[in-house]
């Protein structure tokens, strides 16, 4: 088992500022977008942002795990009865990455949600731009956004099989 960790850490360069257990989620992360054909840069730039792709994180609006997905509209639609196993597979870095690509996927429908302004409809609903927090849907949209150009630029790798 130590020896699987070893070598999934080892696939992937990661800022030097990750921990382990943040290069342990990335590195499922990457993986799973590959296998489900998303760009892992949205996906890590949305973990990093949501949870610092740290497990076992709530927020005090209802998300849970790893990509701060919502227990109250997610969890519930997804047939969740139990708060602390929603926050369990939220958690888990290869279910969270299923659960947020099914939010990515869900989103995606919806005009207001193209290219750059995806992750402010994940942040915000499809009816981001008609919200109170508009503003601060926004800056969390370029911060993403910043953040996945950033990685895309300093680690290339992660794209390659």
């Amino acid at each position: 088992m130590f020896y699987l960790a070893f070598v999934l850490l080892m696939a992937y360069v990661f800022p030097t500022h990750y921990d382990l257990e943040q290069r342990y989620n990335a590195t499922v992360i990457i993986n799973k977008a590959k296998e489900i054909k998303e760009d892992p840069y949205l996906l890590i730039a949305i973990a990093w942002t949501e949870s610092r792709i740290k497990s076992g994180r709530v927020s005090n609006t209802g998300d849970y795990g790893i990509f701060q997905i919502n227990y109250h509209f997610w969890g519930k639609k997804w047939g969740f009865k139990d708060r602390k196993k929603f926050l369990k597979a939220m958690s888990d870095p290869a279910h969270g990455t299923i659960a947020a690509e099914v939010v990515l996927q869900e989103m995606r429908r919806y005009s207001s949600c193209k290219e750059l302004n995806l992750p402010a409809c994940y942040n915000g609903g499809p009816g981001w731009q008609k919200s109170k927090n508009k503003k601060k849907i926004i800056a969390y949209a370029n911060k993403v956004n910043r953040i996945r150009e950033s990685l895309r630029r300093r680690y290339p790798g992660w794209e390659r099989p």
